[in-house]
C-alpha cells in the first residue's frame, strides 16, 4: 500500500469514491453544495491517491493565489482510520511547500465530526461555518413587509432592478462594484490571511456575471445605491452599504426580490451564510436551517 501519484484516468474511482462518502447526506436534495473534495479534479495542483489493489484514498492541493492553497482529502469509508488520510495529506503539505504554499484551506461537512476532528488535530483552525437554510414558497408572506416598504419609500428609498439600470445608462456595474467593496467590510471571512483580490476590476466581473439582471434586486437612496440581492443570480450575495445598515433594508430587499420569484413560479429558496446577521435575517422571512453546513479551517504550514 503506498501514495502515488494521481493519473486522469482515475477520476472515475475518485468520484466513486466521492459518492461513497456523501450518500448518506442525499446532497441532490440541494441547489448549495457544500465541499466534497473533488473539486480539485478540474484544477491545476498536487495530486495524490493512496492504492494496493484498489483506490482507497485521495489527496489534493491546487493554487488559489501564490501563497494559498486549497485541500481536498477523501478516505473510502470503509477504510477509515487507517492512517490513509495522514499519509495523504503529508504528501500534499510537502508538495504545497515546495510550491511555495505558507496557507492551506480545508472546507468541510459539519455534520462529518471525524473529519473535523482529523483536521483540527493535524494544525488546522477552525475559521467560520456557512449554514444552509431553505425556504418553501408556502411560509412567505410578503404582506408583512409592505409597511416596512411604505416607510422606506417615505424616507427616498426605491426599488429597482439591474436590467432596468442597464437600460437607464445607468453605470450600474461601476456602481454595483463601489457598493460591493464598501458592503465587504466586516464579512465574516473564510481566511483572514487570505488577500482575496478587491480590486475594481474583479468587483466588475462579479456583476458582468449576473445571467437574470431582470431578476437582480437593488434599493437606491435617491441616486445612490445601497443594497442589492437577487435569490435567481447566486453571485454576490446580499449587501447592504455601511452607512444604510439596521433600518431592515436587507430583509425588505429580500423579501421583494422574493415576492417577485413566486410570482413568476418559483416554489423554493436556498441560502447559505455564515453571517449570524444574515441568518436572522432569512429566519424573519421564513427560511429555516436546512441541515448543510460548511465548516471552514485554514493551517499555516511550516
Amino acid at each position: 500500500m503506498a501514495v502515488a501519484s494521481f493519473h486522469n484516468s482515475q477520476a472515475a474511482n475518485v468520484l466513486s469514491l466521492r459518492d461513497a462518502a456523501f450518500a448518506s447526506l442525499n446532497l441532490s436534495r440541494f441547489l448549495w453544495q457544500p465541499c466534497q473534495q473533488v473539486e480539485s479534479l478540474d484544477q491545476q495542483g498536487a495530486k495524490y491517491i493512496f492504492a494496493d489493489d484498489e483506490i482507497k484514498g485521495y489527496g489534493a492541493a491546487y493554487p488559489l493565489n501564490e501563497t494559498h492553497f486549497r485541500l481536498n482529502l477523501i478516505v473510502d469509508p470503509s477504510h477509515v482510520g487507517q492512517g490513509i488520510g495522514s499519509l495523504l495529506l503529508e504528501s500534499v503539505e510537502a508538495e504545497t511547500v515546495r510550491q511555495g504554499g505558507s496557507h492551506l484551506q480545508a472546507r468541510l461537512f459539519e455534520q462529518m465530526r471525524a473529519s473535523l476532528k482529523f483536521a483540527l488535530a493535524r494544525g488546522f483552525t477552525q475559521i467560520h461555518t456557512m449554514r444552509g437554510m431553505s425556504l418553501d414558497a408556502a411560509d412567505f408572506s410578503f404582506g408583512s413587509w409592505e409597511e416596512l416598504g411604505r416607510k422606506l419609500a417615505a424616507q427616498d428609498f426605491r426599488l429597482t432592478t439591474l436590467q432596468q439600470e442597464l437600460d437607464a445608462g445607468a453605470s450600474a456595474i461601476d456602481k454595483l462594484a463601489e457598493l460591493y467593496g464598501l458592503a465587504k467590510e466586516g464579512w465574516p471571512s473564510p481566511d483572514p490571511s487570505w488577500k482575496v483580490d478587491s480590486s475594481d476590476a474583479s468587483r466588475r466581473a462579479e456583476f458582468k456575471r449576473v445571467r437574470y439582471p431582470e431578476s437582480f434586486t437593488i434599493i437606491k437612496h435617491r441616486d445612490e445605491y445601497v443594497g442589492f440581492t437577487s435569490a435567481k443570480n447566486r453571485v454576490t450575495g446580499t449587501a447592504v452599504h455601511p452607512g444604510f445598515r439596521n433600518r431592515g433594508i436587507a430583509a425588505y430587499l429580500k423579501a421583494c426580490d422574493i415576492n417577485r420569484c413566486v410570482e413568476d413560479g418559483e416554489t423554493c429558496f436556498e441560502s447559505s451564510t455564515a453571517s449570524p446577521a444574515m441568518q436572522r435575517v432569512n429566519l424573519k422571512l421564513g427560511y429555516k436551517f436546512n441541515g448543510l453546513a460548511e465548516v471552514r479551517l485554514v493551517k499555516r504550514l511550516a
